[in-house]
């Protein structure tokens, strides 16, 4: 079931075309004619777009994390100019710890998310500040009939180590804020996000960069994503 509600923050946030509001300053003109300039500026709080609801991830007796396709775990821009994510933010939850080495304490976890190429490591994006995104691949085009270029589709990977919690349910382990403007980075790979999370001394291997790309099997019950539009949108009517 979709979920339609306007937020600038939380799971996600927002995206839609504005004008300029406010006094115009008068020219003066000599002769018969006078020329005015026209601009147009996107409202970067009104924002519309769409992103997963959950990225379940199923783990395996040696602590390997397999996470939903990346065909199916998607931001789609709803908006008619182009987007991008500028920042990723990722918060734990129920007391489990993000650190790129899981054997060092209970219930820690390793995973990362983002389009090939341009994955973000959830333990570099646990900050109070989140992780600044500048990588092109996080760029998406106007909304169109095709979803080439106007989504990103988030591979996944990761692991788990000493997991005391009872997860024969599922278990929250956290929640990742993705943050968007209008516009597309010019960078190619100059940020944090392109470079491969290398493990800690110690962890488990991980193999989310070699092979994130690989789509795991069984993934076609996940969740409808989460869409984020505009209070009274004809979407949110």
């Amino acid at each position: 079931m979709r979920k339609l509600r306007t937020a600038l923050g939380g799971a996600c946030l927002v995206a839609a075309l504005a004008g300029c509001v406010g006094t115009t300053p008068a020219l003066a003109e000599t002769g018969n004619t006078g020329t005015t300039k026209v601009t147009v500026v996107a409202d970067e709080n009104n924002l519309k777009f769409r992103v997963p609801t959950v990225i379940p991830f199923v783990a395996a007796s040696d602590g390997t994390l397999t996470g939903p396709s990346a065909t199916t775990t998607r931001i789609e821009n709803l908006s008619v100019f182009g987007l991008k994510v500028t920042n990723v933010k990722v918060t734990p939850a129920n007391g489990w710890s993000h650190a790129d080495n899981v054997n060092a304490a209970d219930d820690s976890i390793r995973w990362s998310l983002g389009p090939k190429g341009a994955e973000v490591s959830a333990t570099k994006a646990n900050t109070t500040n989140g992780l600044q995104i500048a990588s092109q691949l996080w760029n998406m085009t106007y909304h169109s009939d095709t979803t080439d270029t106007d989504d990103i589709q988030l591979t996944t990977a990761g692991n788990v180590g000493r997991v005391a919690q009872d997860i024969s349910v599922s278990k929250q382990v956290g929640s990742v804020t993705f943050t968007l403007a209008p516009g597309a980075h010019t960078t190619a790979n100059a940020s944090d996000e392109d470079e491969p999370d290398q493990a800690a001394p110690g962890a488990d291997a991980d193999t989310s960069d070699k092979d994130a790309g690989t789509p795991p099997a069984a993934d076609e019950n996940q969740p409808a994503p989460e869409a984020h539009v505009p209070v009274g949108s004809d979407e949110a009517k």
